[in-house]
């Protein structure tokens, strides 16, 4: 275990790439100080042909969002904020199944680096002990049928402490330090994330979905719960049963009726 005081030092490229072994992911990576937003960075980049794998990594963002345009607290030194640029040559109806590829991997790299049992609330959220950590954003290019790139950011809590978070997110956040009881290495996770997503990216570009699918599902703790879903000004209750091919949620409300979500807000209501 290495010292507190060196696990809360800056994120260095010599650091990262020091004993990371993958094929793709993380081969390239370009490290700033702090960005608006590093899925912005990652698109610019990839707008200007930056090759499939390449890593932006921020020590901090101005502007860091999380799903449906909310805010994501992006405090300096702290947290690990990183996108991935991925050029899978698939339809675009697949992509939404590489964010679910990417909280695989989030919850493995955690699990890997500090021991804490990491869950999924569908579709993007990282939970250690029932309060989220981290979380995912999965967006794409597209012209006309054909799919550009998806750029996949992932935000992970990782030595803040209760201080760092605003409001009511002292009630439903957490961060690893928090979680573990001592401060979390930074880089480790860096390399325990970029490692496990290189893995699953090759089994998707092999195998398709279904491998990614089957994990995903395993680590569901939405399944199985009464649960809300908000999808613009639409909102449905009832069962989540299962995460069908194409990585929706099927809801079962109170009359039968099965509904299938490629996305929304969930609110786990029992």
């Amino acid at each position: 275990m290495r010292s507190s005081l060196e696990v809360l030092e800056p994120l260095q490229q010599s650091a990262i790439r020091a004993g990371l072994s993958t094929r793709r992911i993380g081969t390239t990576i370009h490290l700033f100080q702090e960005v608006d937003s590093t899925n912005d960075e990652a698109a610019a980049l990839a707008g200007s042909g930056e090759t499939d794998g390449a890593i932006v990594i921020a020590e901090a963002q101005r502007l860091g969002r999380g799903r449906i345009g909310r805010r994501w607290q992006s405090p300096k030194g702290l947290g690990l904020y990183l996108s991935v640029i991925l050029r899978p040559t698939i339809p675009p109806h697949d992509a939404p199944v590489l964010t679910l590829m990417g909280a695989v991997a989030g919850t493995e790299a955690i699990e890997r680096t500090t021991g804490l049992v990491t869950a999924i609330k569908w579709p993007n959220d990282l939970i250690v002990n029932g309060r989220k950590v981290g979380g995912m954003l999965g967006e794409m290019a597209v012209e006309g049928s054909r799919l550009l790139h998806v750029i996949l950011g992932i935000g992970i809590n990782v030595n803040q402490t209760e201080a760092d978070f605003d409001g009511e997110l002292r009630q439903t956040a957490s961060s690893l330090r928090a979680e573990a009881g001592h401060p979390v290495d930074r880089t480790a996770i860096v390399r325990a994330f970029c490692e496990s997503l290189d893995g699953w990216y090759e089994r998707f570009l092999c195998d398709g979905p279904l491998p990614i699918l089957e994990h995903a599902r395993r680590r569901c703790l939405t399944l199985g719960r009464q649960v809300t879903a908000r999808f613009g000004d639409q909102e449905i209750s009832g069962l989540a049963v299962e995460l069908d091919d194409d990585g929706r949620l099927v809801i079962r409300d109170a009359m039968g009726a099965s509904h299938r979500l490629l996305a929304g807000d969930v609110t786990l209501t029992g």
